[in-house]
């Protein structure tokens, strides 16, 4: 009879707190102490964390092209609003002394955002000023949680990691998604092929749920193929907006 009126107590209060129902071990333990003429500490139940509605914005040079359809894919099926600029052959540099990541957070209002950059930054020289321009774009993300899609090795650079150590080391290893040693098929010696931008971008959302990423992030696995929308490209000859 006691263990009935516990059920039926808790079963109230578990009602109350989300449906979660008390366990049985915790159950029995509770009858223990009541039958033991001992005192019932407080039953805690936490409530399940409500889901992250995320905001979207994905920037950065022409590898876009290929991936973004598959991580708007990603974004859609799992009801995340997601926009994307692509600047072809764009640089670390052209984004960071642009105003255009400013202008793209005040339009979005992103609470995730994703860097694809790198690509053409790679066998440059002038480390200084690459290391002051990733600084740059992290100053204009401010508190913004993101994650970066480092850079795919390129022959002709030698296999030189230079730029993907750089933006490693100043962002953290948990929000750089190291892309240099993937083996990936190619379209041309830059950019993969389509089934190479999927396993791209799969690897990419595996690892943002993974447990290494500094700000995981579910995304749900497309069962169908959507439109690639909400994107702006520009060509390589712009300049960018003036800060």
């Amino acid at each position: 009879m006691l263990k009935t009126l516990l059920t039926l107590f808790t079963l109230s209060l578990s009602t109350a707190l989300s449906a979660q129902v008390i366990d049985d071990d915790i159950l029995d333990s509770l009858v223990s102490d009541v039958q033991q003429g001992k005192p019932v500490e407080n039953v805690v139940i936490d409530k399940p964390a409500e889901p992250v509605q995320h905001r979207i914005l994905v920037f950065g040079d022409e590898q876009l092209q290929g991936i973004g359809p598959w991580l708007y894919n990603h974004a859609w099926a799992t009801g995340f609003p997601c926009f994307t600029s692509i600047w072809q052959e764009s640089t670390i540099k052209r984004w960071a002394y642009s105003a255009d990541l400013q202008n793209l957070i005040r339009k979005v209002k992103p609470t995730f955002i994703i860097v694809c950059l790198g690509t053409h930054d790679q066998g440059e020289a002038d480390l200084s000023t690459r290391e002051a321009a990733v600084k740059a774009i992290m100053r204009d993300i401010g508190d913004i949680p993101f994650a970066w899609i480092g850079p795919l090795a390129v022959k002709s650079k030698k296999d030189d990691r230079t730029i993907a150590d750089l933006i490693q080391q100043l962002v953290g290893a948990d929000r750089f998604y190291d892309s240099y040693n993937l083996r990936l098929a190619r379209a041309d010696e830059l950019h993969p092929t389509k089934t190479g931008c999927q396993r791209w971008v799969e690897g990419f959302v595996a690892w943002l749920d993974g447990g290494e990423a500094a700000h995981p992030i579910h995304f749900v696995t497309p069962t169908t193929s959507v439109p690639f929308k909400n994107c702006e490209t520009h060509k390589p000859s712009y300049q960018g907006k003036r800060r």
